[in-house]
């Protein structure tokens, strides 16, 4: 199974695919040409472009039936939030707890600037600040009780002034859980409705930049509901319409 862990690794799938289209035929013509084609060199070719073949078609397996783009070990020595951010070039949208990483990034302005003005608003769907999950993940990492829960209204009191001060067009909802270990499940940055970054969290267990991550994108042709993207989008719809509306004219 193909898993493109980095920028890097998909650079060399790309020469790989060049250098078997560019250089291994060529030199199987001039070996042809020069009478030093051997048995044992042609068999070892046909196992060698079976096993590019394979390698190329795991790839698309992957990739254009199910919509695995690329798979991180971590977030943080893959798509990071500041990265994440970057990509996106006319909206996004954010399933997940507080959302402090993203609004906190350096480079969370500049892409309000490039995405927040458009007819379709950019959307947040946060963790309640009144959930008991919150007090729980908090317990677990060993943190004073309130510390979730202040991250929660610090991003709000940021989108707040992002929205009525600045005028980006934000739209902010929240969920609630009444359960310890209730939702949230999975972390969703969707960026510009082609694609969707998935981590999932841990309660207490560090910052989640640990966790591994999948980019995921949405199938441009045949059935939508062929990859992953599909049951991502339709998951973070569902609790959007079931979920609270965030009143900005009060804390």
């Amino acid at each position: 199974m193909r898993i493109i862990g980095s920028l890097a690794d998909k650079a060399l799938y790309d020469i790989a695919k060049y250098l078997v289209l560019f250089l291994l035929v060529p030199f199987i013509i001039f070996l042809w040409r020069m009478d030093l084609l051997t048995t044992g060199f042609i068999i070892s070719g046909v196992i060698y472009l079976a096993l590019v073949i394979v390698f190329c078609y795991h790839r698309y397996l992957l990739q254009t039936l199910v919509g695995i783009e690329r798979v991180d070990r971590t977030m943080e020595r893959g798509i990071n939030p500041n990265k994440a951010l970057k990509m996106c070039t006319s909206n996004f949208r954010f399933l997940g707890i507080a959302a402090n990483k993203l609004v906190n990034s350096e480079e969370f302005e500049r892409t309000l600037k490039r995405c927040g003005r458009g007819a379709e608003a950019i959307k947040f769907l946060l963790l309640s600040s009144e959930s008991r999950t919150l007090k729980f993940a908090a317990s677990r990492a060993k943190k004073a009780t309130e510390e979730y829960q202040d991250m929660v209204k610090h991003t709000l009191d940021r989108l707040k002034k992002f929205k009525e001060e600045d005028g980006y067009n934000i739209q902010v909802r929240l969920y609630r859980s009444e359960k310890d270990e209730d939702p949230p499940i999975f972390r969703l940055f969707f960026i510009d409705n082609q694609s969707v970054l998935v981590s999932y969290y841990v309660l207490g267990e560090g910052s989640g930049l640990q966790m591994p991550q999948i980019q995921i994108i949405k199938n441009k042709g045949g059935k939508r509901v062929n990859t992953f993207y599909y049951a991502f989008d339709h998951y973070f719809n569902y609790l959007w319409d079931r979920s609270e509306e965030h009143d900005f004219t009060r804390r």
